[in-house]
């Protein structure tokens, strides 16, 4: 039998904690928690869950300060739940390395949503892919990715990203296709959302981001990896 994955819930509303855990465990999924933002790196480096619901208002570490210091040393997906609305607080959130954003209220099955597409698995192939004139390799049986030969530690949603512009390599990936495919078929994200990616992206697999030579910008349309 399986074991169910372990999915962190950071949270310091105890009501709010709560709700979320029975629904998680209604889904299946074996849950911990902690209120603590130190707490919660502890845990993250101990016991290694396969996804974190991160708050950012937290009592002692809060939570862009937990995602970036977890960033250190651990690529597992981060979703932030916050009642946080404005555009930047968002923006700063995917900077220190969030992979998805909520914003409380929110409903249960969007939230059930977002935590199945970021841990869904990407099906096994035999070989390699390799793109970008056979610079970049791309195991999908390891989930590893090698550039020039090296390996490279991308988060969850930076290999989705890159996968699925590997597999149009020498096409047009429109920003709405990209969108749809990483975040799901009605992803509540915009243009704005997907550059930050695109940027995290290219600083590790580019020789100099700002001169891509591997993803490629179609301005106004979306990005074309080199095949």
């Amino acid at each position: 039998m399986d074991q169910p994955e372990t999915i962190l819930v950071v949270e310091d509303d105890s009501g709010l904690q709560e709700l979320i855990r029975v629904r998680l465990e209604q889904e299946g999924y074996h849950v911990i928690q902690t209120i603590s933002g130190l707490e919660a790196i502890k845990i993250i480096r101990q016991q290694r869950p396969d996804l974190v619901i991160l708050d950012i208002m937290l009592p002692d570490l809060d939570g862009l300060t937990v995602c970036q210091k977890v960033r250190e040393f651990a690529s597992l997906p981060i979703l932030m739940l916050t009642a946080r609305t404005m555009p930047e607080d968002i923006i700063t959130g995917l900077n220190q390395g969030a992979d998805d954003y909520v914003i409380k209220p929110f409903n249960y099955d969007e939230l059930l949503a977002r935590i199945r597409a970021l841990l869904r698995r990407v099906p096994a192939t035999n070989r390699p892919l390799t793109v970008g004139n056979n610079l970049i390799s791309i195991d999908q049986r390891k989930r590893e990715v090698r550039v020039r030969g090296e390996l490279v530690d991308l988060t969850p949603t930076e290999y989705q990203l890159l996968l699925v512009l590997a597999e149009h390599a020498g096409e047009v990936v429109t920003h709405e296709q990209l969108l749809r495919a990483v975040w799901g078929s009605e992803p509540m994200r915009d243009n704005d959302y997907l550059k930050v990616y695109i940027w995290h992206l290219r600083r590790k697999i580019e020789i100099d981001p700002r001169q891509p030579q591997l993803l490629l910008t179609e301005w106004g349309v979306g990005y074309r990896m080199e095949p």
